[in-house]
């Protein structure tokens, strides 16, 4: 429990450090290859590309992380690799609380989440969106934090799929 605390208290203040203030951008290969390292496999095409809107996607079932060849495919890729590290880290639930989450996105972002998500979704989406703005070093440093324990057994059952629809 002190280990989720120390990992909160981390994220909460890297998400209110502006974009400007990062020490490092990481590249596009850089980004997947981190991925790549933690047991990911990242593509960049997907059939459910051609769905209009749609930026990527992650694959639960299989560990797959999708990034359609639109938008800013480094926010993309981290946004559904946080989607991984809700499903596969955290149980499928987010880390963040919906004050700590609405702190760190624009109005915006609040208004897009809950236009296109509802409050259903939102909370694991919003999180996503405010982890893809964070610094990569700080990102994968948490990610393999909160990642340690080991994964769900082989025979688990599928979960589904996440969706990110807009580009931020």
């Amino acid at each position: 429990m002190a280990r989720l605390k120390t990992a909160v208290a981390s994220l909460v203040l890297a998400a209110l450090v502006p974009l400007a203030a990062r020490a490092e951008i990481w590249s596009y290969q850089r980004l997947v290859d981190a991925f790549e390292q933690r047991g990911f496999r990242v593509l960049g095409s997907h059939p459910r590309c051609a769905e209009r809107g749609l930026y990527g996607l992650y694959l639960r079932e299989s560990r797959r992380i999708v990034v359609c060849p639109r938008g800013n495919l480094n926010d993309t890729l981290l946004h559904e690799g946080w989607h991984a590290v809700q499903s596969r880290c955290l149980r499928g639930g987010p880390l963040l609380g919906a004050d700590e989450l609405r702190r760190g996105l624009s109005r915006r972002d609040q208004h897009d989440l809950v236009r296109l998500y509802g409050e259903g979704r939102w909370q694991r989406e919003a999180e996503a969106r405010v982890m893809a703005r964070r610094d990569p070093a700080s990102y994968f440093r948490l990610v393999d934090e909160l990642c340690a324990a080991p994964a769900a057994p082989p025979g688990s059952a599928p979960q589904g799929q996440a969706v990110k629809r807009t580009g931020s």
